[in-house]
């Protein structure tokens, strides 16, 4: 398993724009905006492919202005690249700009994590610790797991009290997920585990150890990744 990759909405969201009609103009602007970067995180658009407005608008069948508006805000976000040529391409992250973003995925979400421990209801993290549970116990759950990992940083982000920390950690969230990652079978269980330690501090109210937990799981996650692509610590 490898839990830097959030799950994401294949091309039949319902998140994709169908069409244009009473939809208020800010609402499509935003779904198509959602749609496209969707197939890029999902690689149904890859790295170096051509970004071309016409045809993308008749795919969502929207306007072009909407999907003008999203490619701007793709191409502002560092998303999509413009080639010398005046040619619109989807950007590569390399290895260099990942492991980058990771080191600051880790200093931000360690403090989001130890934030989240004085405000996050334990509700939701005791349906989080018995569903991790399960999935320990049987293993085949996998995909389970996956949407689990989602969910516990994707609650984090939701009551660590600082709006701009976590915008901040979702926009390199998004950045990550433009990194073509092969998962790590090996990964799966010790990721469950690094969540169920993580999730009891925070069900403790233990901002330090909230801290820690998310430190180490992040720091496992990207030694696993650099030991994936032959890089030796």
């Amino acid at each position: 398993m490898n839990d830097l990759d959030a799950p994401v909405p294949d091309e039949g969201s319902s998140r994709r724009p169908s069409g244009t009609s009473r939809r208020p103009a800010e609402s499509v602007t935003r779904q198509t905006y959602q749609a496209l970067f969707d197939l890029i995180a999902s690689r149904h658009l890859e790295p170096g492919d051509l970004i071309e407005e016409r045809k993308l608008a008749e795919r969502f069948e929207v306007s072009r202005t909407p999907m003008r508006a999203a490619i701007s805000r793709l191409l502002g976000e560092g998303v999509l690249q413009l080639l010398p040529n005046g040619l619109l391409v989807v950007r590569e992250v390399d290895i260099t700009e990942y492991l980058e973003l990771l080191s600051i995925r880790l200093m931000l979400e360690s403090e989001a994590a130890a934030l989240a421990a004085a405000n996050i209801p334990l509700a939701p993290l005791d349906e989080i610790e018995r569903r991790l549970q399960e999935v320990v116990a049987r293993p085949s759950r996998e995909n389970e797991g996956l949407y689990l990992d989602d969910d516990i940083h994707v609650l984090i982000l939701a009551h660590c009290g600082n709006q701009s920390l976590s915008h901040f950690i979702r926009e390199i969230h998004k950045r990550i997920r433009m990194r073509n990652l092969t998962r790590i079978p090996e990964r799966f269980l010790p990721a469950c585990h690094e969540h169920l330690a993580l999730v009891a501090a925070l069900k403790a109210r233990d901002a330090e150890q909230a801290r820690q937990c998310m430190v180490a799981h992040l720091n496992s996650a990207r030694d696993s990744f650099l030991e994936s692509v032959g890089i030796k610590r």
